[in-house]
């Protein structure tokens, strides 16, 4: 089975230094960069616009952004809300509420106590909760191995009793607890995931990945990882670990030396199923099957668990049948893609090429999200690159 993707619009030079994440809204792509902003990316374009014509900039942190999520949802008495999530460089997380009648972002604060700003985080991850009596949760990772993990009850009810105030004061987050790292010395946490079916993952710069119960934090599975080890100058780290939409299984993304390997793990027992790898002439293929021969920074499963999506230092978008494990596309990336000439970076700041930019983020998007044809009857994808581009995709084909 093959899905082949096409090119439908991009921005070159989208920021003024590296772009690290990409987060998927209804309403907009929203990217985080060093530069210390992020940008808020119109979904439904025109035919004839472009997307640097229809952005919203906002400022965020002198030291730059490495993280960003999304949490949108539709509150109480109707009253939609878009809140950002960044990270920076600083350490600090930071949130921005969209205001969808002036158009702009407020920032806001959700955390309890200022005590909160003085550590230093790394990953987050929003899990909206589809389910009115449970709360959304919202999960960090400080850069010395713990996990946090809060509660998020934006308005809740008084007693029952109607509230039809539109500007309601929002609740703080809750702190339902923390995971200490898997060792008594401290150790990256790297990256985190919530699924809904109750599991939180988190990955260590260590190898190391542990998998526990969202409702006590009580860990389940530890897996090790499993790249080439004993060389001099060897990664093992884990850089992204993703649950499918129905939490059944967990992606993990892990250095193995300079190569890039994705494992598949079943979360019942918490059994390994299988590796997703590409043909390699590496000498080294006999000790280890690769996803990429490029760390791979980023995985995105589709909205049916069905397709994966893995990004690399290798200048590759992957996307893989998650049943057979097997590839079904590449997008090879090259400084070409970008339309318009004068937004082509091919050289970074110390000199070296970009005319086969590493892919720092990818993203699948469901159907309807993005305007043009076929748009609502197919998925889309998009990526962020080392030379500052953003570049949208969809699937091919349709009615």
């Amino acid at each position: 089975m093959s899905k082949v993707f096409i090119s439908t619009t991009n921005c070159g030079k989208a920021h003024d230094a590296d772009i690290f994440k990409v987060a998927i809204s209804i309403p907009f792509t929203i990217t985080a960069s060093g530069d210390g902003y992020i940008k808020l990316w119109k979904n439904k374009l025109l035919e004839n616009e472009q997307p640097r014509d229809h952005y919203i900039s906002q400022f965020i942190n002198k030291t730059g952004v490495h993280h960003v999520d999304v949490f949108h949802s539709m509150e109480a008495e109707n009253l939609e809300l878009l809140i950002i999530t960044c990270v920076s460089f600083s350490g600090e997380i930071s949130f921005w509420q969209f205001d969808f009648n002036e158009k702009k972002l407020n920032r806001i604060e959700l955390f309890d106590s200022p005590e909160w700003n003085k550590k230093s985080f790394w990953a987050i991850k929003w899990l909206k909760s589809d389910d009115q009596v449970l709360s959304h949760r919202l999960a960090a990772t400080d850069v010395k191995g713990t996990t946090y993990v809060w509660k998020f009850n934006p308005f809740p009810k008084d007693d029952g009793i109607e509230n039809t105030d539109k500007t309601m004061t929002m609740s703080k987050l809750q702190l339902q607890g923390e995971m200490p790292p898997p060792s008594a010395e401290a150790v990256f946490a790297t990256c985190v995931d919530m699924s809904h079916n109750g599991l939180i993952a988190t990955g260590f710069a260590n190898g190391t990945i542990v998998v526990s119960q969202l409702s006590t934090l009580r860990p389940l599975y530890n897996f090790e990882g499993f790249g080439i080890q004993g060389i001099e100058q060897n990664s093992n780290t884990v850089r992204a670990v993703k649950f499918s939409p129905a939490g059944s299984l967990l992606a993990v993304a892990n250095d193995s030396g300079s190569f890039g390997c994705v494992a598949l793990y079943e979360t019942q027992f918490g059994e390994r199923i299988g590796n997703l790898t590409v043909p390699t002439h590496s000498g080294q293929s006999s000790v280890e099957s690769f996803a990429h021969s490029g760390w791979v920074f980023a995985l995105s499963f589709n909205s049916t668990g069905e397709f994966l999506a893995t990004s690399g230092y290798d200048s590759k978008v992957r996307v893989w049948d998650v049943k057979s494990k097997e590839r079904v596309t590449t997008l090879n990336i090259t400084a070409g893609d970008i339309e318009n000439e004068d937004d082509i970076l091919l050289e970074d700041e110390n000199g070296d090429s970009l005319k086969y930019p590493p892919v720092l983020d990818v993203s699948f998007i469901n159907k309807g999200i993005r305007s043009g044809m076929n748009s609502d009857v197919n998925e889309g994808l998009c990526c962020v690159c080392l030379d500052r581009s953003i570049r949208w995709y969809r699937e091919a084909g349709g009615n």
